[in-house]
């Protein structure tokens, strides 16, 4: 048999293992350094966002409850308007219902009728022209009240009810009270009324689910052929398991917002049903 030829080892070999285990251990202490500095970093982040979010929630409520406290002088204005308008109005038409009946008396039953009796005729023609200028005046400013009662819609979901304006003004505060809302403020005329309800935490008969914080501003008007048309926006936010509030996405502020519009059009429809039975 042949004898056993033994090679030479390169001595490069031994160098290269070595710088092997170099690179290794400097990539590995780079990975250890990275994690250790990341986390951290992470939950400063969290913790910075959620400072935030705690701020802009007090500010919203800040906002809110300005917005309440001039709402309620606004409706008390409102509310005095209208009356005096009601009783100036009614006391117009009463008193011209009396000067027509007068002059139309008078026409008719004098025929050689002295100067003082002429003179009682006209004015009594211009009482009764002065009454009409005031119920225009009147109707005038129940238009300028009608138009004065605006507000922004923007977002929230519109939609108009086959029903009347009473109707619908009648169901509207009590679906919100059935489902646990506090009504704040209302302001209403003969065609257009305005809701605000409180932000309810509580957990909720049927319109949300628990876990979720919501509140409403809502707008009905009147419409043609006894159609109404209702505006409805949510304002809906989540609650963590640690009381942090997050902005609830755009579906589930639309779908919030459909609920309250399609439970009263459903208690409205069955009324009518009931009523035609």
């Amino acid at each position: 048999m042949p004898e056993l030829r033994h090679y030479p080892i390169s001595p490069q070999i031994p160098t290269m293992r070595r710088f092997l285990i170099r690179v290794a251990f400097v990539v590995g202490t780079g990975i250890c350094s990275l994690l250790l500095t990341a986390c951290p970093q992470d939950q400063s982040a969290l913790q910075g966002e959620n400072l935030q979010l705690k701020k802009q929630a007090e500010k919203l409520e800040s906002v809110i409850q300005s917005l309440q406290e001039g709402n309620k002088v606004l409706q008390q204005q409102i509310d005095r308007l209208n009356q005096e308008s009601r009783e100036a109005e009614a006391s117009s038409k009463t008193k011209l219902q009396e000067a027509q009946s007068q002059i139309t008396q008078l026409t008719n039953t004098l025929t050689n009728t002295p100067k003082k009796d002429v003179a009682t005729i006209q004015s009594l023609e211009q009482q009764n022209t002065k009454l009409q200028k005031d119920a225009q005046w009147l109707r005038s400013q129940r238009d300028l009240m009608r138009k004065s009662l605006v507000i922004q819609q923007i977002g929230g979901q519109t939609h108009e009810l086959p029903f009347t304006y009473s109707a619908v003004s009648a169901i509207m505060e009590d679906a919100l009270t059935k489902n646990g809302y506090t009504v704040l403020t209302t302001m209403q005329t003969d065609q257009k009324a305005i809701y605000i309800t409180d932000r309810k935490t509580s957990l909720p008969p049927s319109l949300e689910l628990s876990g979720f914080r919501n509140q409403y501003l809502a707008m009905i008007e009147k419409g043609p052929a006894d159609h109404t048309t209702i505006w409805v926006r949510a304002e809906f936010e989540k609650i963590s398991r640690n009381g942090n509030m997050f902005a609830a996405p755009q579906a589930e502020l639309a779908d919030i917002e459909l609920r309250l519009i399609q439970e009263i059009h459903q208690t409205l429809a069955s009324g009518h049903a009931d009523h035609a039975k």
